[in-house]
């Protein structure tokens, strides 16, 4: 499924950087390396970028080459950069050992991967994500705010641009959505650093130890929206959230649904 910010355009992969290209300038990494890297495989990189792991001697990274196009409107890598670090610092997520944005290269620690498929059935997994989500929300960095009133209207640019029959769905959601975004309880609601994309792929790690990567997206925004989100992709009934959280019971119902109709808003933009 889409993450809540999607992309604004069908997002490019930076294909024009190999990695053998990125590799070659691996004595700038600033790491204990025992020799020049080798790619040991890709990994998952989404639709965004691609990413490699990478092996010298007994160390593993990943390298990952940045896509083109698909950071949110005020944000740029130096600052995902920044982020990541200090929730690295913070024991969140992997250390970044690189980051160089002119060539779009960023380089972390490799964290072993050992969670089940349906990371949901195990409670204690479950606790995690929604611990590293509130530990996120606490982090104090420079970052911009998601302004999602404008960030959909962006959606239904890209989509009245095309031209063509929308989502009949989707145009009786538009002025009900609209509506909630203004509602008092949504304008009131707390805001923070938040991850937004705490999709299932973007948590590595073990059962007893979990960690958050990929923080492209991150930026201040409402934090009842990450564990909507967190809900919506692990399929985490709201009760259980609410449970683990001090999020609002109510507010939550809103945020799904507001997320669920963001990532329909993604859809549409990729056809």
């Amino acid at each position: 499924m889409a993450t809540l910010t999607g992309k604004n355009t069908i997002a490019a992969t930076g294909k024009s950087l190999q990695p053998e290209t990125a590799i070659a300038g691996w004595q700038q990494w600033h790491s204990d390396l025992p020799g020049k890297p080798v790619i040991a495989g890709q990994l998952n990189g989404g639709r965004s970028n691609r990413s490699y792991l990478l092996k010298s001697g007994k160390q593993k990274l990943v390298l990952r080459l940045n896509g083109n196009d698909t950071l949110l409107p005020g944000s740029n890598r130096r600052c995902e950069a920044n982020i990541w670090q200090a929730a690295s610092h913070a024991g969140l997520a992997p250390p970044v050992l690189y980051s160089n944005e002119q060539q779009g290269i960023m380089v972390s620690a490799y964290i072993e991967d050992r969670l089940p498929s349906q990371p949901k059935a195990n409670i204690s997994i479950v606790e995690q994500a929604l611990m590293l989500l509130k530990r996120c929300h606490q982090l104090e960095v420079d970052a911009h705010s998601l302004d999602l009133a404008e960030h959909i209207y962006q959606y239904w640019q890209l989509i009245e641009a095309r031209h063509r029959p929308v989502n009949p769905a989707l145009l009786e959601q538009r002025q009900p959505m609209q509506d909630l975004l203004e509602s008092p309880r949504f304008k009131a609601a707390k805001t923070g650093l938040c991850h937004h994309d705490p999709i299932v792929a973007n948590f590595v790690g073990s059962p007893d130890r979990l960690y958050l990567v990929d923080w492209e997206y991150a930026a201040k925004g409402l934090l009842v929206m990450d564990y909507a989100a967190l809900a919506v992709e692990w399929s985490i009934d709201d009760e259980l959230v609410i449970a683990l959280s001090d999020v609002d019971p109510e507010l939550l119902i809103m945020a799904r649904v507001l997320y669920k109709y963001m990532c329909t808003l993604w859809e549409e933009v990729q056809l």
